[in-house]
């Protein structure tokens, strides 16, 4: 069923998985499945999956592994996997790690680690701005606006999350480090495991992946990734 590759972002909130899957998946012809926007999308379907799966999404409940790894596995299947999937979100503990492997079957997967600091990521999920009217984002650490609280787009009055306040930041971080850390230990030992260090700037990040990505392939010998230039 799943053809080519599969590759896995792993990395905590504010690592960079999903600024670099929009350019891999772009650069390489990957079928980019974040596991967010599906299980929103099928919130949204009149079925009776569907329905299940808004009703724990307003509960703000997790998404039990097996009803994800079917919504990840249904996506799979209806994309016809020309060119491969790359995967962010998914898997998110050891569970479904296990669901992904015995979709995958004999396909290998490999995994990308983002490895960033912890101070980095409460910096860039703390200092996160949005603006009520367009909502644009920036960052007060790193893109700071050009007049504090206002956004430099429309005028209008940017705002801080609560969810981004640096205490539940760390509690997020706390989260990620007890399930999903245990991944990098599973992965680790496997072929076609490897880590980039986040915490340089977007572009030095990208180019460190896809280098590492065609090398991959050919030691692999998987069919080459189909690369734009």
């Amino acid at each position: 069923m799943i053809e080519d590759n599969i590759f896995v972002l792993l990395g905590a909130p504010g690592a960079g998985k999903g600024t670099q899957a929009e350019k891999l998946a772009r650069e390489f012809h990957l079928n980019l499945l974040g596991t967010g926007d599906l299980l929103r999308e099928k919130a949204r379907e009149e079925t009776q999956v569907g329905s299940q799966v808004g009703q724990i999404i307003e509960r703000g409940e997790l998404v039990p592994d097996q009803l994800v790894a079917d919504v990840v596995r249904e996506r799979m299947g209806s994309s016809g996997g020309a060119g491969g999937f790359l995967l962010d979100g998914f898997p998110r503990n050891l569970a479904q790690a296990d669901l992904l492997e015995q979709m995958a079957g004999n396909t290998p997967i490999g995994v990308i680690n983002f490895r960033v600091d912890e101070e980095v990521l409460v910096k860039r999920l703390s200092g996160r701005r949005f603006c009520m009217e367009c909502g644009k984002i920036c960052n007060v650490y790193f893109s700071p606006p050009g007049k504090e609280d206002v956004c430099d787009a429309c005028g209008a009055k940017l705002i801080h999350r609560p969810d981004d306040r640096p205490e539940v930041v760390r509690k997020r971080l706390q989260v990620y480090r007890e399930e999903t850390e245990p991944l990098v230990a599973f992965y680790s030992n496997k072929e076609g495991f490897f880590g980039v260090n986040g915490n340089l700037d977007p572009q030095a990040v990208f180019e460190e992946i896809s280098g590492k990505l065609l090398r991959l392939k050919e030691h692999t010998g998987n069919p080459p990734l189909s690369v734009d230039r």
